[in-house]
């Protein structure tokens, strides 16, 4: 029964030699390159099997332990660069080199053009997925690993011994092992989309696939998938560290190994922003089992804490409350992390008094007579944050974001950037853990050289980095017991609160 459950979900792409149907093709390899940026351990599959959990489908595999073995940086990196060549017309018309050197893209605006004019092309890209190579026969999960360049093994012991777990939402058409990784999928996706995102479950161990609702932009569902995966996450016997939030349209701006030296840096912290709810988004005339706050959905927090939300009452019901409003996903993370006085999360703040820092009302409450408010400008760094808030970068199309003079080179979609290639250099500069958005149909060669630059700088085993300022923000520095009045809350101009 096991093997005919993984013929069924194989059997659409061993019949014929494209894998993917080139309508999706774009997608899919945006996808698949994306999530070959958390490189992931090929363990032994055994069987597939399905599940049925509420009206949720899940799908993932059964393995053997994994060796200890590490990945050969050298063999990594020309797998990677095959890949890149794989890109038809992009090495040939894109020098990302270039593109990502603050101090020569300004003078080479020609080719800065091209790589702006370039375009992915679904019809020249050609996955191709045989049932037998030079004589051998080779499975199509090898076909994947091969053609998007996934890692078999860490590259480091450090990795190794902190494991991470990354939720991903995958709501339209649109990897090291000791990692976790969730991805659920909205209903309304077609079927082929679906099969694709289970096949990925058959292939790795560590990647679980499940369906949630059809999800709608600002709709409950989007909240709903995203906890899911943290449920799911958390009650894994894998001892994974620290959870990441991603979207389909994100791109990591730090390695593994970088983000598992920041996370150690936050020592347990739960970090996400701070921001007033729009008296809108609350439930008419019913009162909310906490105060709420809004915030991304995009968040980063402790096993501990995920394992908190799970048992916490409070946490429950606040979910429950938040299905009738608008947007519950930027209400959440915020809501049941920065209440303390009514909610103890682990790694935890106190949003009402980080607010009232941030703004400058806390510094007048406490200044001494005729002292004068100097809030210093604090500059920023690929590993020196600017502010407290560190899950993701995105800029907005507001008065605040324009006042920081936080530029956007490319377009924007729903108020928010679409990176372009003019931004490659202040993306490599930031000190977020990921960088949103990049859509494939717009300039796709910012996506495709920050996927490059990111790769190539986690396989170069000498690259030295500090990334001590990450244990300066208010998040570690208040667990460690660090005074409230000797913390230090960084702005990048001056009081201003966003």
């Amino acid at each position: 029964m096991k093997e005919q459950v993984r013929s069924n979900l194989l059997r659409f792409c061993i019949r014929r030699p494209l894998l993917f149907d080139r309508r999706r093709i774009r997608n899919i390899f945006l996808f698949m390159i994306f999530v070959s940026m958390i490189p992931l351990l090929q363990r032994a599959m055994t069987a597939i099997r399905v599940r049925k959990h509420s009206s949720m489908k899940r799908t993932h595999a059964i393995s053997t332990p994994p060796t200890l073995s590490f990945e050969d940086p050298e063999l990594a990196m020309r797998n990677l660069n095959r890949t890149m060549w794989t890109i038809a017309d992009f090495k040939q018309n894109v020098d990302c080199e270039l593109l990502t050197d603050p101090y020569l893209y300004h003078y080479d605006q020609k080719k800065t053009r091209q790589a702006e004019n370039w375009t992915f092309v679904d019809e020249n890209f050609v996955f191709v997925s045989e049932s037998y190579v030079n004589g051998t026969q080779r499975t199509v999960c090898q076909d994947i690993k091969d053609n998007f360049a996934f890692l078999e093994y860490p590259l480091s012991p450090e990795e190794l011994q902190f494991p991470l777990a990354f939720g991903l939402l995958v709501h339209s058409d649109a990897t090291q092992p000791q990692n976790q990784f969730c991805i659920a999928v909205d209903a309304n996706a077609d079927r082929q989309f679906k099969e694709q995102m289970f096949l990925l479950g058959s292939c790795f161990s560590n990647i679980f696939v499940m369906i949630t609702p059809a999800v709608t932009w600002c709709g409950f569902s989007v909240l709903q998938g995203v906890y899911s995966c943290v449920e799911y996450l958390a009650k894994l016997p894998d001892d994974w560290k620290y959870y990441q939030y991603l979207s389909g349209v994100d791109l990591p701006l730090k390695t593994n190994l970088e983000m598992v030296r920041i996370f150690k840096q936050l020592n347990g912290s739960f970090n996400s922003g701070i921001y007033d709810l729009e008296e809108s988004r609350r439930q008419n005339g019913k009162p909310s089992p906490l105060p709420l706050w809004k915030s991304s959905l995009s968040a980063t927090f402790s096993r501990e804490s995920a394992h908190f939300m799970l048992k916490s009452r409070l946490v429950q019901q606040t979910y429950k409350y938040l299905r009738s409003t608008f947007c519950p996903d930027e209400t959440f993370w915020t809501t049941i992390a920065g209440n303390p006085h009514l909610l103890q999360m682990p790694g935890g703040f106190n949003a009402t008094l980080w607010k009232e820092k941030l703004t400058g009302v806390w510094d007048k409450k406490h200044r001494r007579r005729g002292e004068k408010l100097r809030f210093k400008k604090r500059e920023f760094g690929p590993y020196q944050p600017e502010t407290y808030y560190i899950s993701r970068y995105q800029v907005w199309n507001n008065y605040n974001f324009r006042k920081l003079r936080a530029q956007c080179h490319g377009i924007f979609a729903q108020e928010s950037c679409v990176y372009g290639v003019r931004d490659l250099t202040t993306l490599i500069n930031r000190p977020e853990l990921v960088a949103h958005k990049f859509y494939m149909e717009y300039q796709p060669a910012a996506y495709f050289c920050l996927y490059e630059k990111v790769r190539k700088r986690a396989l170069d085993r000498n690259f030295k980095f500090d990334v001590s300022a990450y244990g300066e923000l208010p998040g570690p520095k208040l667990l460690s017991g660090t005074p409230f009045e000797k913390v230090k809350f960084g702005s990048p101009a001056g009081y201003v609160y966003y």
